[in-house]
């Protein structure tokens, strides 16, 4: 019994970790895992640059500008563009994908 009621508080909080990384299609590049930054919808992030962003922020600490996302391994300014990182009031950089973009375009 004790071994089920532990089963599912892991369960209900890995719930709740999922929605706070997912809530209404946002993701938090602070909190999301690699598979959950593959998971966004309309952008295809290879597994190798959603790791290296996920490796990024465990050796750096969490991003704090969209800016320093450009220093991720295998990071360019056109993923750059397509993540269109936002910095809420709080100070998280997300994935919203209802956000106007942040960025200039390139201009290669």
């Amino acid at each position: 019994m004790k071994q089920t009621l532990i089963t599912l508080c892991l369960a209900a909080l890995c719930l709740l970790f999922a929605a706070t990384a997912f809530a209404g299609g946002i993701v938090s590049f602070n909190t999301a895992t690699a598979e959950q930054l593959m998971a966004i919808e309309d952008i295809d992030i290879p597994e190798d640059l959603a790791k290296a962003i996920v490796d990024y922020r465990k050796a750096n600490g969490p991003f704090k500008s969209a800016e320093d996302m450009l220093k991720v391994p295998g990071m360019t300014q056109d993923f750059m563009e397509e993540l269109n990182p936002q910095v809420t009031d709080d100070g998280d950089v997300i994935y919203d994908p209802d956000a106007e973009p942040a960025l200039a375009p390139s201009k290669c």
